[in-house]
């Protein structure tokens, strides 16, 4: 059995510096006395912490980014291609500014394309409805690069014509 008078040793006393630092820390939590920032209490634990959430976030933007490459490169070669297709003619006619004003006897010309447009995109949207990403069948795909080709060959004459400005 152990003497009370031997359960610490010299060594396991804290020296004056830290009675000192132990005291004043003391002192200040009962006058409620902060030393630092306005809320920040703990400075490495709020380092620590900030950098944790840095991590994290890293950490899931990786985790993200490695989820939906293995998802697309999972899909078929042809699935990819008409998704390149659609991001490209959708980047396109981001891109390409409003149509300008024209003159009337030309107004006609260019509500016919307008409803060129429009029809190409119905018809685009019908057959991705149909092929719903998943169907294989070369006409169909075919079909599909076919209307996208039409639809920039009507831009494209738009784009000539001068009917838009770039």
């Amino acid at each position: 059995m152990t003497k009370p008078e031997q359960f610490y040793g010299p060594a396991d006393n804290p020296s004056e510096r830290t009675k000192e630092r132990m005291w004043l820390a003391i002192e200040r939590a009962i006058l409620g006395k902060r030393r630092g920032g306005l809320f920040i209490t703990d400075r490495r634990s709020f380092y620590y912490g900030v950098a944790a959430a840095i991590a994290l976030v890293f950490m899931s933007v990786g985790m993200f980014t490695v989820a939906s490459n293995l998802v697309n490169a999972s899909r078929p070669e042809s699935i990819r291609l008409d998704l390149a297709y659609e991001s490209a003619i959708h980047d396109f006619e981001r891109f390409v500014p409003a149509v300008t004003s024209v003159e009337p006897q030309q107004k006609d010309i260019l509500l016919t394309r307008k409803d060129q447009l429009r029809i190409l995109d119905a018809a685009i949207a019908d057959l991705k409805k149909d092929v719903n990403g998943h169907d294989l069948s070369p006409l169909k795909r075919a079909r599909l690069r076919q209307l996208y080709s039409m639809k920039l060959h009507v831009v494209q004459e738009m784009i000539e014509q001068g009917e838009i400005d770039l």
